[in-house]
């Protein structure tokens, strides 16, 4: 078949887009090391245990990646969740405070291409104290000029630190929403779950799903990662049975444990799988097949005599 101008254009043109893709997304990944972290800090977060009246003592580690000696500036600010994904927010004013307690040294230090810092926050912890407490190291650039009240920075780094004060503390844990999709026509089907501390310390949950069809067979065990939860906030937590063939009904049973004391929390929820798109098609085929049968027995007669 001859080719006409207009398709002989239309490759062109489609080829020239194309290329021009390339270029752009070459482009962008060349961006990206210009624009990776110059500061790394270890750890990202850490739990540390407390007694009242006690003095504790936290470190962090501050490493300059970049090319250039860096002038930082640290401090200790408080912690409190934000949202319900996990996500955490800087504040001033947290009732489980803990910058007023602390010290950090040292404040004010450069760092060399390459080298590191390490930082010790002091807490002085209270005698009337109990339950949980949460603050975190920040580390900022401060430009040349810039004094370390100032608000002008071009880069902070935080490291959370997460403070357990022995003696009696309130643990409570509530799941108050359990849910999956209530039709899927395939998997991977996802799961999530709501729960609430209501209590005055952060709560590590952790456990399993197990999921049933008919005649309760086992389908998985699907294990949740452990997920801390802080006092005040209620945060979603979600998993995933990576099956891709279903077909029917389910039941998935959440089996949660959380606490000292191993407290468990359980929950159900139930849900039906089908590929109608799947079965549609293999309908359709099926009269077709059924429409056509006599003009496909005479083809076959005539092939094979």
């Amino acid at each position: 078949m001859k080719s006409t101008p207009s398709f002989k254009y239309g490759i062109v043109l489609v080829s020239i887009v194309v290329l021009l893709l390339s270029f752009l997304f070459v482009g962008v990944s060349a961006q990206n090391p210009s624009s990776a972290q110059s500061l790394v800090v270890s750890p990202a977060s850490q739990e540390i245990k407390a007694d009242p009246g006690s003095v504790v003592r936290v470190k962090a580690s501050l490493r300059n990646q970049s090319s250039t000696t860096l002038p930082i500036t640290a401090r200790i600010e408080d912690f409190t969740a934000s949202g319900d994904e996990g996500q955490v927010a800087l504040t001033a004013e947290s009732p489980y405070s803990v910058a007023n307690w602390t010290t950090i040294t040292p404040r004010v230090f450069r760092l060399k291409p390459g080298e590191s810092q390490e930082i010790t926050a002091t807490i002085s912890v209270p005698r009337s104290a109990a339950g949980g407490r949460y603050g975190s190291f920040v580390f900022a650039v401060t430009p040349e000029g810039i004094g370390p009240n100032d608000a002008k920075v071009s880069q902070e780094i935080a490291s959370l630190f997460l403070v357990r004060i022995s003696g009696p503390v309130d643990e409570h844990l509530s799941l108050n929403e359990f849910s999956a999709p209530q039709f899927s026509e395939a998997g991977p089907i996802g799961f999530s779950m709501k729960f609430k501390n209501s209590g005055n310390v952060h709560i590590k949950t952790l456990g399993l799903i197990n999921v049933t069809g008919l005649f309760n067979k086992k389908i998985a065990d699907i294990v949740v990662k452990p997920e801390n939860i802080f006092p005040g906030a209620e945060r979603m937590v979600s998993a995933q049975l990576d099956k891709h063939f279903l077909i029917g009904p389910y039941t998935a049973t959440a089996i949660m444990y959380y606490g000292s004391n191993n407290e468990t929390l359980n929950s159900t929820v139930s849900f039906f799988v089908f590929p109608v798109r799947a079965a549609g098609i293999v309908l359709l085929v099926l009269i077709l097949f059924y429409l056509i049968r006599k003009r496909l027995r005479k083809a076959m007669k005539a092939l094979f005599s």
